[in-house]
């Protein structure tokens, strides 16, 4: 279960905030979330294995992210987060299948909340074409970096702490409506339980 969090907390990055080593101090960072609808296309990175890349969308009026994985071990994979009720599903078309994902509601909590991160500004960056600003992520249990844009969309990140290290990097970023219906779980499939370490392999974690 702890593994499969991990991964679905670095690839939650690229829509919420620095989640792979803990949460975001409010002071520091003027947003948790997007303050708007926006989409974008990000890689993630892990030391010895395959960059994946995921297609990533938000909808700031119902909180909803939906990630759908267009390259990598995952592809074809999609993953629907509610961060108003915490809950998280796997879609998995290959299956005809809805994997629910229990006990993500906690690590949400942990993004959405300050968590003793102390963030330094490095200064100004432009990624993916959007300006940012650069900060230095410090944890007593972790550390990483965060680029980060006045409107609260994270353009990159990356993280270390005892169990790895993990990068985030915004490819392709643009402001665009998103319909809500986009973010309901398709009709038609099946509910299935998969176990946490077949569940995170699934998702090339």
């Amino acid at each position: 279960m702890k593994r499969m969090r991990r991964f679905l907390a670095g690839f939650a990055v690229v829509g919420l905030a620095v989640v792979g080593w803990g949460g975001l101090a409010r002071a520091a960072v003027p947003r948790l979330l997007p303050d708007h609808d926006v989409m974008g296309v990000y890689r993630i990175s892990q030391p010895g294995r395959a960059d994946q890349t995921w297609r990533v969308r938000y909808q700031a009026a119902s909180r909803m992210l939906r990630a759908v994985s267009v390259a990598g071990q995952a592809t074809g994979v999609t993953v629907l987060l509610d961060l108003a009720s915490g809950s998280a599903h796997v879609v998995v078309p290959q299956m005809h299948a809805v994997v629910a994902v229990p006990g993500l509601s906690g690590l949400i909590n942990k993004v959405l909340d300050e968590n003793g991160a102390h963030f330094t500004p490095l200064g100004q960056a432009r990624i993916a074409g959007h300006a940012c600003t650069r900060y230095l992520v410090l944890k007593r249990k972790g550390d990483g970096t965060a680029c980060i844009t006045q409107g609260g969309v994270v353009l990159a990140a990356t993280g270390k702490d005892d169990r790895g290290s993990m990068s985030v990097t915004a490819l392709q970023v643009a402001d665009a409506p998103q319909p809500p219906g986009d973010f309901v779980l398709p009709e038609g499939y099946s509910s299935i339980s998969l176990p946490p370490q077949m569940l995170a392999q699934l998702l090339g974690g």
